[in-house]
């Protein structure tokens, strides 16, 4: 085993200085043969050594890099940075973009629900359960959700310049009232919207007075309160159907507004200024309020199952509660069923006088981005998104101002 080492050890040596050129030869000095062992002697003349040639090493194929991806783009990174997009570069064009290409048409959100809406503080005012505090997170401030706003979150300013509203109830109940039926029949053609404040049909005030004169005890008047909506129900949600399935025409692209939404004024149109939270007044308005709410949810779910409507309510003759202790239990209930109240910007007082001329006079001051109350002002103030408060039954004295501040775009 020694002796074929040493042999195998050397013949890279002899074979190297077989294939060397001559004159390397000479140059190099003579390097004394070295003695074989006796074996080794032996395998060299049964197989002679053959020369080893000198591989040369093959050519090196450069790695095909990996693919990047886009986390692997880093323009921060010099040794890595982000390619760029050069239009002259077959291999790596920016995208080209024809300007005369039409753009995509955005899905088309009709007016009116929460689906328009994108701030989340918008949001929550609508939403059930939500507690959304005071004015300036302060405790001692007024209730958010109390605060008679004079914006609609869900009504964008149309092109005529003004929200359109109407108070109490729905169903005429003298031939000369109007109805909020014929207010939309009038207002969709225009393409103008009509949101309706409503009580529930054929119950007001004097129906309470009722109630107290004929029942002795919180329980009797809640109780007969009870029978008055119930037998009511129907009749109302058959109004509110009819209503908020009524569009305005298709524009050019096919869409179609709805023309009414219909929210919250209480059942019986009390003013709720001097309420305390204790008193049969109070519990009364409570059951009315969340009387409508029930009737309203219902209209929705069977005319537009997947409308996420929002919830504005009005105050009767835009009187809150004073007491404080009212307004904490009002504001519970209110965060209850996601309620907001509004307000308005625009008072033709069309409830005392029904003129045709005032309620154009509100209108028109709205569109310079004013504010309007005959009785007190007069033209005043600014608003950006005005919101006009007018009353159903008067619809057929104030038509002709209001229609004419419709077409006077």
């Amino acid at each position: 085993m020694k002796n074929t080492f040493l042999l195998t050890k050397n013949l890279p040596i002899l074979a190297l200085s077989l294939t060397l050129p001559s004159v390397a030869l000479a140059q190099t000095p003579a390097t004394p043969t070295p003695t074989l062992p006796a074996t080794a002697e032996k395998l060299t003349e049964q197989a002679p050594a053959k020369a080893v040639p000198v591989e040369t090493p093959a050519a090196v194929t450069p790695a095909t890099p990996a693919v990047e991806t886009k986390a692997d783009l880093d323009p921060t990174n010099p040794d890595n940075p982000a390619p760029d997009l050069d239009p002259t570069n077959p291999d790596n064009p920016a995208p080209v973009v024809d300007p005369t290409a039409p753009e995509e048409p955005k899905p088309f959100i009709p007016t009116g629900g929460m689906a328009a809406l994108t701030e989340q503080a918008e949001i929550d005012l609508f939403t059930v359960g939500k507690d959304v505090g005071n004015t300036h997170d302060k405790a001692s401030n007024p209730y958010r959700r109390l605060v008679q706003r004079t914006i609609m979150q869900t009504e964008p300013k149309p092109e005529y310049g003004f929200t359109l509203t109407f108070d109490d109830q729905l169903i005429a109940e003298e031939p000369t009232w109007g109805n909020a039926t014929d207010i939309a029949k009038d207002l969709a053609p225009l393409g103008a919207r009509a949101i309706f404040f409503a009580n529930v049909p054929k119950v007001s005030a004097k129906t309470v007075d009722t109630i107290f004169a004929e029942n002795r005890g919180t329980e009797a008047r809640l109780k007969a309160t009870t029978a008055i909506l119930e037998s009511r129900r129907i009749e109302f949600i058959r109004a509110i159907r009819t209503l908020i399935r009524i569009k305005c025409p298709a524009d050019a692209d096919g869409n179609q507004e709805y023309a009414c939404e219909v929210y919250n004024h209480t059942a019986f149109h009390m003013n709720m200024r001097n309420f305390t939270v204790d008193s049969d007044q109070y519990k009364i308005s409570i059951m009315g309020i969340e009387f409508i709410e029930a009737c309203i949810n219902h209209a929705y779910k069977a005319e537009r199952p997947d409308w996420e409507r929002a919830r504005y309510f009005r105050f009767p003759f835009l009187a809150s509660p004073r007491n404080r202790e009212t307004q904490t239990a009002l504001n519970a209930v209110f965060t209850k069923l996601g309620l907001v109240s509004v307000g308005e910007t625009q008072d033709s007082k069309d409830y005392e006088n029904e003129s045709p001329t005032k309620a154009y006079d509100a209108l028109a001051a709205a569109k310079s981005g004013r504010r309007y109350n005959p009785k007190e002002k007069g033209v005043f103030g600014r608003t950006e998104k005005p919101i006009a408060l007018f009353h159903t039954k008067t619809w057929p004295n104030i038509k002709s101002g209001v229609v004419k501040a419709i077409q006077e775009k």
